[in-house]
């Protein structure tokens, strides 16, 4: 995984990004924490793909998600993570996706009939 590196200004109070405001580096810095693979959503969902980071570069809380970030989600409060993130609900599903089984792979409706429930 990428080590998403957020520069901090002099002074301390708000850190500084290396590019332009309208690009996407946050984002790809939130998926690393939330340790998503950007390779496999960028090959299984390239339109979900691209409008994360369209919203992403698009976002007014781009301060609040930099500080955030720069200290590495441990003294941040996920319930006001969600309140200014507009892909904070999309993340944390991929996520969450990404971290479960695959689900078995049925080849029809009889092959997925045919399985029975655990007794108890």
């Amino acid at each position: 995984m990428a080590k998403c590196v957020i520069e901090s200004s002099p002074s301390g109070k708000a850190p500084k990004r290396r590019r332009s405001p309208h690009d996407a580096s946050l984002l790809f810095c939130c998926m690393d924490v939330l340790q998503i693979d950007h390779s496999k959503l960028a090959q299984d969902e390239p339109l979900l793909y691209r409008e994360l980071q369209g919203v992403c570069s698009l976002c007014p809380n781009k301060r609040d998600c930099a500080s955030d970030l720069s200290d590495g989600f441990d003294g941040m409060r996920w319930d006001e993570w969600w309140l200014y993130c507009p892909n904070s609900a999309m993340l944390t599903t991929i996520g969450a996706l990404q971290k479960c089984r695959h689900p078995p792979q049925y080849n029809s409706a009889s092959a997925f009939s045919r399985l029975q429930t655990p007794k108890e």
